[in-house]
């Protein structure tokens, strides 16, 4: 701010996209060399193990390659949780957050990067943007105070609320990461610490429903049918991916974990990978499950990856539809074409990737089972964070197409389409019209 007037931004973004991917691969860099500093871990860390670490907190993923709590400092852990904080609120919301502080007007390029990491086209951006901190704020105060509850046999003064504000915000923020060791809360599986499991699994479910969707909620003034398409697709799908969830777990697993407990891992496969279970003993069956809810994942504009629960229902509905020679229609609204050409973009360029990675990590690990292979890709890509128990021993060649795999699944391949894409902000030139091709497909 100049003689108390508000300044321009100094930004004039030409590719907002690549500024995107640019901003959060600085950020991982960053947080890289600081997990190296010599204060920042108890006996070192290889530089593949510090990236892999801050690529997975800036991600919001959990998987890691060491044991955060046996590795990491202090300062380490303060480093991580920062990551966290930065990769699920997003860089371009940390940034604009700091412009605004300092009075810096924004530009329409700033708004639009705002609308893409926020989910929200409309230019009022800088209220929604306190409104997006305040959420957060407030709901991360919450579980602090309920993981503090929780925690208070175990810990005391000052370790108590910081491993009770570590985990609020890896919670929140569908991190996974967490400071309990390598079986990250296993110790705390059925009755042994049930608040901790509810607390856990509510901040990651919040989490997971977006700003958009918690905003509309908290600001509704009238009956919930003023409510949008969105914010109804997603608070109707959650339930249904939730509890189904649970109880397909629960009949997989018949006999092997508790109702309680496939309820919290049925949460934490919305991206979020905190475990109460031992993945590596699970049966094929239950492992596939766990892969198709983590690849559906959270909703749009979350702190939550996967391909998204709208996307998954854009794409029934638009099966359903075709199916019975209809348009696809939700909520008595109908889908546009290019939201179902969007959604089965995503999806097939999606399942393209996993498996790609899959395959090459499986050249890289012979000797591990192709279901854990699956399981840490797709972990990877939706930013979940569950493993079989096989990160800390991978080789060097797989921890380097994981972190693509993190980076890859947190800009979303729309992003990565657009920043490949020349003349981003333009449409298709409708003057120049092609006869249709005959291609025959199927």
């Amino acid at each position: 701010m100049e003689n108390g007037k508000v300044t321009r931004s100094p930004f004039k973004l030409k590719f907002p996209y690549l500024f995107i991917l640019l901003g959060f691969l600085a950020i991982i860099l960053v947080g890289s060399l600081l997990l190296m500093l010599p204060f920042a871990t108890h006996n070192g860390i290889a530089f593949i193990d510090a990236l892999f670490v801050s690529t997975s907190a800036v991600c919001i993923t959990g998987l890691s390659s060491v044991v955060v709590i046996d590795t990491f400092t202090l300062f380490g852990q303060i480093v991580v949780m920062l990551l966290i904080q930065i990769g699920g609120l997003g860089f371009v919301t940390v940034m604009t957050a700091v412009l605004t502080l300092f009075g810096v007007k924004l530009g329409l390029s700033e708004k639009f990067l705002m609308g893409e990491t926020l989910g929200e086209s409309r230019l009022n951006v800088r209220t929604f943007l306190g409104r997006a901190l305040l959420i957060t704020l407030v709901i991360e105060v919450f579980g602090v105070i309920l993981n503090m509850i929780a925690l208070r046999a175990d810990y005391s003064g000052g370790r108590l609320f910081f491993v009770s504000l570590f985990q609020a915000i890896s919670a929140f923020n569908n991190a996974g990461f967490d400071l309990f060791g390598s079986t990250s809360m296993q110790i705390y599986a059925g009755d042994k610490n049930p608040l901790l499991l509810f607390s856990t699994a509510l901040l990651t479910v919040l989490g997971g429903l977006g700003y958009i969707v918690i905003n509309e909620v908290v600001t509704l003034r009238k009956s919930p049918k003023h409510l949008s398409t969105h914010s109804k697709i997603v608070l109707t799908i959650t339930p249904i991916l939730l509890f189904g969830g649970g109880l397909g777990i629960y009949l997989s697993e018949w006999g092997g974990v508790s109702f309680g407990d496939a309820m919290f891992m049925s949460a934490m496969a919305r991206t979020c990978g905190f475990s109460c279970c031992d993945l590596s003993t699970w049966k094929n069956s239950s492992l596939m499950f766990y892969d198709f809810l983590m690849f559906v994942g959270a909703g749009p504009a979350s702190t939550g990856g996967g391909i998204k629960c709208t996307t998954l229902v854009v794409i029934v509905v638009a099966i359903v539809s075709f199916m019975r020679g209809k348009q696809p229609v939700v909520f008595q609204r109908k889908i546009p074409a290019r939201t179902v050409s969007r959604a089965m973009l995503i999806t097939v360029m999606t399942l393209i990737c996993v498996y790609a990675v899959s395959t090459g990590v499986a050249a890289f690990e012979p000797q591990t089972p192709t279901s854990h292979i699956v399981l840490e890709t797709v972990s990877a890509f939706a930013n979940v964070g569950s493993s079989a128990g096989i990160t800390t021993g991978l080789e060097t060649g797989s921890k380097a197409l994981l972190i693509f795999a993190m980076f890859f699944g947190r800009l979303g391949c729309m992003t990565v389409l657009m920043v490949l894409r020349r003349n981003w902000n333009r449409s298709e030139d409708e003057s120049i019209r092609y006869v249709d091709a005959e291609v025959i497909v199927g």
